[in-house]
C-alpha cells in the first residue's frame, strides 16, 4: 500500500506553523546522548534509575544528568527527564528527593504520567515545566484543557489518532502538542495496559513490560503474532503534522543503540530542515530518507492510522516481528568445534560487534541473537552484478541452508568509543560549571522538608492502617448491557452502574425520565475513550440523563468533568466518582481527584495489599475497590487479526484471552477473572466504602447470575486470580 501524501498544500514557508516544532530524541545511555545531539536533536529525553517507563534501559544518576543537562544547555539543547510511571504510596517520599535533586540541576522539563505527580509539582515545585506522557492516554481536547488549566505545559498524543484528529485537538487546546514521529508501537492504548502486569506481574505502567503482545499465540488453529504491530513512521505525513501546529516531534527508542539514534535523528533533522525551508518534502528526499531508515534496524514501517485508517499490514501474524536488515541467505553449514559456522554471500559489510541474528522459517529469531566477535572472515570478494562477498562466520548454535542472516545493530563510532569515554569528554567540558555549582549549592533547599510535612497532612505519610472496618461498605455491580442489569435492579443489596456505550445509549435513549421514575440511584459508567470529533452523543445522553435526574456517574477521562460543568449546579451538584481507567496509585493521587470534585476515587486494579491499606479519605470522600471484574488487559484501536469472532487466543502456557468489540475499540480480555472475594478479610482500610463487582468486560452473560443472591455468591468452582493483591506492584 502507497501512504505517500501528496505536500502541496503547503505553497511555502510561510504557510508553516510560526514556532517551528523541536525534534526530540531518546537517551537511554552516553553513546546514543553523543549521538542525538551530533545529529541534531532540539531536545533529549532520559529516565532515571527509577521512576521510567524504560525502567529496563540503562538510565542515568543525578550526576549523570547534570553533566548532560550542563552539556546539553551548552548547545542550545533541552532535556527532559521521563518520570512517566505510576508511583506507589510507600514512594513518595522518594519523588520528592528526585524532584529537589532535578529542580537544583535545572532540566528542561519532567515528562509525567501519574496524576498525583502532577499534584506535587504544581503545589510544591512549580518551577519544572510539566509535559503528560502518553502513558495519560490524553487524546482529546477537554482532556488537554483540563491539565493545561492546571499549569501543564505539554501533551504527548497517542500514537492511534488521525491526522484530522491531531487537528482537531491542537485548534482546540491551549497546550502544547508533541506527537511520536518514529519508532516501536505499542498495539493498546498507551496507559490503558495490563496485559504485561496481569500475567507476570510486570507493570507496563511501572516502567517493566515484558512484551506479550510480541509472542506467539494460538488462534482458530493456527500460531501466529496476533497482537505484534509494525513500527511507526511517519516521515510522509510530516509536512501536514508540521502544519497542524505541534511543538515536538518525538522519536522512539530509549532502548535502541546509538546507530539507531544516529541515523533516525539525521534522517529527521534534514526532513524537518527542508519542510521548514521550502514547505514540503520532495519525492526525492522522501525516497533516499526511507532508504536510509532501514539501516535504524527497525521492524516494518507503517504510518499508523494517521490517514484515518489503518493499513492491512498493521499486523501480520505470520511474518517475524522484527527483521532488521538481511545481510544474506546461509549456503553452507558446518561445524566448527563446538561452534558452527556458515557460508554466505553478502552485499553488506560486517564488522566485530555486530548485533546479528538467524531467522529460520516460520520463526523470527528470537533466540538466535549474537554478537559478531572473532572467527569472522572473508572468503572471496565477487565483482559484477549480484556480486559482493562471500564471508563466513562462527554462530553459536545450530542453523541450516535457506535461513536468512539478518544484521540489527550495528556498533558505529559511539559505540566503539563507549559511555565511559563520552562521560569523561562531557565532564571536562562542564567541569569549571560544576565546580562552581558546588561552591555557591552548600545549603539544601527547605522546600523538602515543608513538602514532607504538607503529605503527612494529607495522610500520604501514614503508616498502613490497621483499624478494622466498623461499617459495612457498600457493593456495586457494573454492567455493559441492559438485559443482563434487569435482574439485579429489581434486587435489593446493590447499588448497580451501567457502561455508556453505543448499544446501551441506544437502548435507554428517550427512556431517560421514565427509568429515573423506576430506579432514581442507577449509575452510569462513562467510556475511557472519546476520540474527537466523536464527543456530541455522549455529550448529549449525559445531559438527557441529569435533565431526568440522575446524579451518580463514573468518569474514565479528565476531560469528561466539562460534561458536567456546564449543566445546572455544575460538578457540585453531582456525586462523581473515577473509574478504572483515571489511574489512583498513591496518596497525592487521591488528593488531586477530591480537589477535582470527585466524592469516590476508584483505586488502580493493578495494586498490591499493602498499597491498599495505606491509602487514606478526607471527611466525606470514599475510595472504591473492585474486588471482581474480567480484565481488560489492553483496550486498542488497531484491527486484530481475528479469524473467527468468537474464539479465543491461548498462550503457550494456555492463558485464554478473547476480544471484545465496542464502539470501534477492541479490548483483549482475561478469561480468568479477577478476584479478591476470598481475600476481604486482608482489606483493613477503613475509607474503602465500595466494594465492586466489575461484569461491563465479563465475556457472556452466563457468569453474572453467580450473583444474584449478595449475600450468597457462588464461585467456588471458578478458577480466578488475584492479580497483584499478594506480591509488591512492580
Amino acid at each position: 500500500m502507497n501512504n505517500f501524501v501528496s505536500p502541496i498544500e503547503f505553497s511555502s514557508p510561510s504557510s508553516l506553523s510560526n514556532k517551528f516544532p523541536e525534534l526530540l530524541a531518546p537517551v537511554g545511555n552516553f553513546e546514543t546522548f553523543m549521538a542525538a545531539i551530533d545529529a541534531g536533536a532540539d531536545a533529549v529525553y532520559l529516565g532515571l534509575k527509577k521512576f521510567s517507563a524504560r525502567a529496563r534501559a540503562e538510565n542515568f544518576t543525578f550526576s549523570d544528568v547534570e553533566l548532560m543537562t550542563l552539556y546539553a544547555h551548552q548547545r542550545d539543547v533541552k532535556l527532559y527527564v521521563a518520570l512517566n510511571t505510576l508511583i506507589r504510596n510507600d514512594e513518595l517520599d522518594e519523588i520528592y528527593r528526585t524532584l529537589e535533586e532535578l529542580s537544583r540541576i535545572g532540566i528542561d522539563a519532567v515528562i509525567v504520567q501519574d496524576l498525583g505527580l502532577v499534584n506535587i509539582l504544581r503545589r510544591d515545585f512549580s518551577e519544572l515545566p510539566v509535559h503528560l506522557s502518553t502513558q495519560l492516554a490524553i487524546h482529546n481536547a477537554a482532556g488537554a484543557n483540563r491539565l493545561a488549566g492546571m499549569g501543564c505545559e505539554r501533551v504527548v498524543l497517542g500514537r492511534e489518532l488521525s491526522l484530522a484528529e491531531i487537528k482537531l485537538v491542537a485548534e482546540k487546546s491551549s497546550i502544547e502538542i508533541e506527537l511520536f514521529v518514529y519508532g516501536a508501537l505499542c498495539v493498546s492504548v498507551a496507559g490503558l495496559c495490563q496485559f504485561s502486569s496481569f500475567f507476570g506481574g510486570q507493570s507496563a505502567n511501572r516502567g517493566r513490560c515484558s512484551q506479550p503482545c510480541r509472542r506467539p499465540y494460538s488462534h482458530a488453529g493456527e500460531e501466529g503474532n496476533f497482537f505484534s504491530p509494525a513500527d511507526f513512521n511517519a516521515l510522509d505525513f510530516l509536512p501536514h503534522l508540521v502544519r497542524s501546529g505541534v511543538a515536538s516531534c518525538k522519536i522512539e527508542g530509549r532502548m535502541k543503540g546509538s546507530q539507531y539514534v544516529s541515523v533516525v535523528v539525521g534522517v529527521f533533522r534534514r526532513a524537518l530542515d527542508e519542510i521548514k525551508n521550502t514547505g514540503e518534502l520532495s519525492p526525492k528526499s522522501r525516497k533516499a530518507f526511507a532508504g536510509e531508515l532501514k539501516e535504524s534496524y527497525a521492524r516494518p514501517a507503517t504510518p499508523g492510522n494517521l490517514s484515518g485508517h489503518y493499513p492491512a499490514t498493521i499486523i501480520e501474524p505470520q511474518r517475524a516481528a522484527t527483521i532488521g536488515v538481511v545481510v544474506g541467505k546461509v549456503r553452507r553449514v558446518s561445524r566448527d568445534g563446538k561452534q558452527w559456522r556458515i557460508l554466505l554471500r553478502s552485499s553488506r559489510e560486517m564488522a566485530a560487534g555486530d548485533r546479528l541474528k538467524i531467522i529460520g522459517q516460520g520463526k523470527d529469531g528470537r533466540d538466535n541473537a549474537f554478537t559478531l566477535k572473532d572467527g569472522f572472515r572473508v572468503e572471496k570478494k565477487r565483482g559484477g552484478k549480484g556480486g559482493g562477498l562471500i564471508v563466513s562466520l562462527p554462530v553459536p548454535f545450530k542453523c541450516q541452508v535457506g535461513d536468512l542472516l539478518v544484521k540489527v545493530g550495528s556498533r558505529d563510532k559511539y559505540g566503539r568509543r563507549g559511555g565511559p569515554w563520552f562521560r569523561r569528554q562531557i565532564e571536562e567540558s562542564v567541569g569549571s560549571q560544576i565546580k562552581e555549582r558546588n561552591n555557591t549549592d552548600t545549603k539544601r533547599s527547605r522546600r523538602y522538608s515543608s513538602a514532607k510535612r504538607q503529605l503527612a497532612k494529607s495522610g500520604s505519610g501514614k503508616k498502613s492502617v490497621v483499624a478494622i472496618v466498623k461499617k459495612e461498605s457498600s457493593w456495586l455491580i457494573k454492567f455493559a448491557d441492559w438485559s443482563t442489569a434487569q435482574p439485579f435492579l429489581q434486587r435489593s443489596g446493590w447499588r448497580v452502574a451501567l457502561d455508556l456505550n453505543g448499544k446501551l445509549t441506544a437502548a435507554v435513549a428517550g427512556r431517560e425520565r421514565d427509568l429515573f421514575r423506576r430506579f432514581p440511584k442507577l449509575e452510569w459508567s462513562l467510556p475511557p475513550i472519546q476520540y474527537p470529533g466523536r464527543e456530541a452523543p455522549l455529550e448529549e445522553i449525559v445531559k438527557r440523563l441529569a435533565q431526568a435526574g440522575f446524579r451518580n456517574f463514573h468518569l474514565n477521562g479528565l476531560g469528561q468533568l466539562d460534561l458536567f460543568s456546564d449543566l445546572a449546579g455544575g460538578v457540585a451538584a453531582f456525586k462523581l466518582a473515577t473509574g478504572p481507567f483515571l489511574h489512583a496509585a498513591n496518596q497525592s493521587a487521591v488528593d488531586f481527584y477530591t480537589e477535582q470534585g470527585f466524592s469516590l476515587i476508584h483505586l488502580t486494579p493493578e495494586l498490591d495489599e499493602t498499597t491498599i491499606n495505606s491509602l487514606s479519605a478526607m471527611s466525606g470522600i470514599g475510595l472504591g475497590l473492585t474486588v471482581f471484574s474480567f480484565v481488560p488487559l489492553l483496550l486498542t484501536r488497531v484491527p486484530l487479526p481475528q479469524k473467527r469472532r468468537n474464539e479465543s487466543f491461548f498462550s503457550s502456557r494456555q492463558e485464554e484471552f478473547v476480544v471484545i468489540k465496542r464502539d470501534g475499540v477492541s479490548a483483549l480480555v482475561s478469561a480468568t477473572p479477577f478476584s479478591l472475594l476470598s481475600s476481604l478479610e486482608r482489606l483493613h482500610n477503613p475509607a474503602i466504602s465500595l466494594k465492586i463487582i466489575d461484569l461491563s468486560w465479563a465475556p457472556n452473560a452466563s457468569v453474572a447470575r453467580r450473583f444474584l443472591n449478595s449475600r450468597r455468591m457462588r464461585l467456588n468452582d471458578l478458577v480466578v486470580s488475584t492479580y497483584n493483591f499478594r506480591e509488591q506492584w512492580y
